[in-house]
């Protein structure tokens, strides 16, 4: 026998069935997770598509303008765009060329600089060198252009007997020879201006104006270098002889043969340095001499 439900129970079996079909309603899917962590996470990552730039490098492009600014692009963390603009660079025109001309004269040497590092020199680049030497020459000569034959031979012959010869006295020097051409003849008063130039007058000796000037016989200081003594070495009877040569050269080649001192006056002598002097004329008017120096204290 079958049962029979009632109306109503037939209702509410129906209603029940509805709800175990109908399916259950969609979770949310915002990425958020109800658990058991404290707090909630949000996990929610947005991503925007890059936007076209227009006119402007790409980000991380090495390109760089070539005229103008040099400008950088750079993105922030953010998405934002950050313009930076840098200096202009220093550009030289031209290669290393040099506006302007500079220009250096010295003398025949001038200098020019145009254009492109271009160095032109003009003029010779050498000078005239002049060697003037006053006195005594190399040797040991003094005077000798404008001499005559004579003056030569005098000198020549003066020369070879007084090389290494030395006036012995509290130092020793040696003889020079010297010519003056047309300079006789010679006397007290114009001996300062003829020799002059041949006098060195040392630091603290009187100059050679105030400097005072003895003449003597010349064969004077001959007749005390060979006259023969009996207390003589060899070396002075050498030394005569020396002597001896030099006379007769004199003699031979000089007329109007004369012995200066020239020298400091102390009481009734000269005193010091002395420069002494034979000096002799020849037949066409010059001087020809020899030179020494005697130390007296």
């Amino acid at each position: 026998m079958s049962a029979r439900l009632c109306p109503s129970t037939h209702l509410l079996l129906s209603f029940a069935a509805l709800l175990a079909c109908s399916p259950s309603d969609p979770g949310t899917t915002d990425g958020t997770t109800d658990g058991t962590s404290t707090g909630e996470t949000d996990a929610t990552t947005s991503t925007t598509a890059s936007e076209p730039t227009t006119g402007e490098a790409p980000t991380g492009s090495t390109a760089q303008p070539t005229t103008g600014d040099v400008t950088t692009d750079a993105t922030t963390s953010d998405g934002s765009t950050t313009d930076g603009t840098t200096s202009p660079v220093d550009t030289t025109t031209g290669d290393d060329t040099t506006t302007g001309d500079d220009t250096t004269t010295t003398g025949d040497d001038t200098t020019t600089t145009t254009g492109d590092d271009t160095t032109t020199t003009t003029g010779d680049d050498t000078g005239d060198t002049t060697d003037t030497t006053t006195g005594a020459t190399t040797d040991e000569t003094t005077g000798g252009e404008g001499l005559g034959p004579d003056a030569q031979a005098a000198i020549d012959a003066l020369e070879l007997v007084v090389d290494g010869v030395l006036w012995g006295s509290e130092s020793d020097y040696p003889w020079t020879v010297f010519g003056l051409p047309d300079a006789a003849p010679v006397t007290v008063d114009n001996l300062k201006d003829l020799v002059g130039p041949l006098i060195v007058v040392d630091d603290g000796e009187a100059p050679l104006e105030e400097q005072t000037i003895e003449e003597k016989p010349w064969e004077q200081i001959f007749e005390q270098m060979t006259t023969p003594q009996d207390w003589w070495t060899d070396y002075e009877i050498m030394r005569a002889e020396q002597y001896q040569a030099i006379h007769d050269a004199l003699d031979a080649h000089l007329v109007n043969l004369k012995m200066f001192r020239i020298g400091e006056q102390s009481g009734n002598w000269l005193s010091g340095a002395i420069d002494m002097f034979v000096i002799g004329e020849t037949a066409d008017g010059d001087l020809v001499g020899i030179q020494t120096v005697t130390v007296e204290t």
